[in-house]
């Protein structure tokens, strides 16, 4: 695989998906075939999908209000706070497309100048370092196929809970359209973070190569040309102030995306996780749609999880690649042109501090998943002393309908009583 086409190979499948959900209005190609582009027929084709998509999920979810079989058999088995939670996953999965397509419009540009920046980086890579053998294969596997496996069990879950939410034979052709329509809203969610986390592997990974390049001219030493070996190595400031831009421009173009999908991960885990609490509470039998519950929940922590994850290990990879660069001139005391050289790039470093974000100002890194699930655990901690005043509520009234049968029936008085 040419260098010039690995970012399509490992990461256009992912983009041809965002084009076909209505995410996105540009085509990601090799740069011989233009590179990302958008056309007039991309723009048309992803609005008229968007409106398509939020259209039949909210006309299926109207069907079956207006139906009074299938609403009795949808919602008349919940209590008001589980409808209200059923009530408000419907509005906010479509809201998040909704922001999710109004970002990506908005930092369209921006997010142009991205994918042309990451395809070329391989490209000028292998001009200093012809020896650098690129392992598309693997990102393409780690990537394409793990998110396909990861995508087909969250597809499985969604429908299944729908299906089995719905609760009802009737009307099989508004419930397909339901769990189809409410499948791809979630799902976006999900894909949008996923090119996210690969965007920031891709970062992640040259960083680490710098470190590799960069042990290597350092072990050097005097070996070899020292026009050559400084050559290279200026080089390699120049890539890691490139990665530093494209991790601002990652920021600007994924921020408020991230953001908003974690907020949703973050209220559907709360919402969710406190349905299945209430079930186990009220010892009742349990059904098969608290599982695929659970399972969906599962899905979104890992979300959750993965994306912090890289976010650090991005964080990480950064910080040791500028140290590594940072030591230039310790390894090579004698020349003050290094120094001189070492003691600019320090200077920079000073003020250019970027890290991955979700939204404008929070890092996104471990830190980030104590913060999902302290907040998830309080509201849930909230609602669960709401349902144990409910139920000590009910049991009184039990208790005093018990009190009084005791008594007995009282008979009609008459005037010989």
């Amino acid at each position: 695989m040419h260098h010039d086409d690995g970012f399509v190979y490992c990461y256009g499948n992912f983009y041809g998906l965002l084009l076909y959900w209505g995410l996105v209005t540009f085509r990601v190609q090799s740069p011989g075939q233009g590179g990302a582009a958008s056309t007039p027929w991309t723009v048309v084709y992803a609005l008229l999908t968007r409106l398509l998509v939020i259209s039949c999920f909210l006309g299926s979810v109207f069907v079956k209000l207006r139906d009074p079989e299938m609403a009795a058999a949808m919602f008349g088995h919940l209590t008001p706070l589980v409808k209200a939670i059923f009530t408000w996953e419907c509005l906010s999965c479509s809201i998040t497309y909704v922001e999710y397509c109004l970002s990506m419009d908005a930092q369209r540009c921006r997010h142009l100048r991205l994918v042309a920046s990451l395809q070329g980086f391989d490209r000028e890579v292998s001009q200093q370092f012809p020896w650098v053998k690129w392992n598309y294969q693997r990102t393409r596997w780690k990537y394409w196929y793990g998110t396909v496996i990861v995508g087909f069990c969250f597809f499985s879950f969604t429908i299944s809970l729908i299906f089995d939410t719905v609760r009802c034979t009737c009307g099989i052709a508004s419930t397909l359209l339901m769990a189809f329509t409410y499948t791809l809203l979630t799902g976006s969610v999900g894909l949008v973070g996923f090119v996210h986390i690969a965007i920031m592997d891709f970062v992640r990974l040259r960083m680490r190569l710098m470190q590799k390049l960069l042990q290597q001219l350092y072990q050097e030493g005097n070996c070899t040309s020292q026009r050559e070996l400084h050559d290279r190595i200026a080089h390699l400031f120049v890539m890691s102030k490139r990665c530093s831009s494209l991790l601002a421009e990652l920021n600007g173009v994924f921020g408020f995306a991230a953001a908003a999908g974690i907020f949703y991960d973050f209220t559907i885990m709360t919402c969710f996780v406190y349905v299945i609490c209430q079930k186990l509470l009220s010892r009742e039998s349990w059904d098969l749609e608290y599982t695929f519950m659970l399972l969906h929940v599962a899905i979104h922590s890992y979300k959750v999880i993965i994306t912090s994850s890289y976010g650090y290990l991005l964080q990480r990879e950064k910080r040791n690649c500028l140290h590594m660069l940072g030591n230039y001139a310790s390894h090579f005391p004698r020349h003050d042109v290094v120094r001189r050289q070492t003691e600019d790039f320090q200077h920079w470093r000073m003020h250019n501090r970027q890290a991955a974000l979700v939204g404008s100002s929070i890092h996104l890194n471990i830190s980030t998943i104590y913060l999902v699930y302290n907040g998830m655990a309080n509201y849930v901690i909230i609602l669960v002393q709401l349902l144990f005043q409910q139920l000590q509520i009910k049991e009184r009234q039990q208790s005093l309908g018990r009190d009084v049968d005791i008594v007995g029936h009282i008979g009609p008085i008459t005037h010989m009583d």
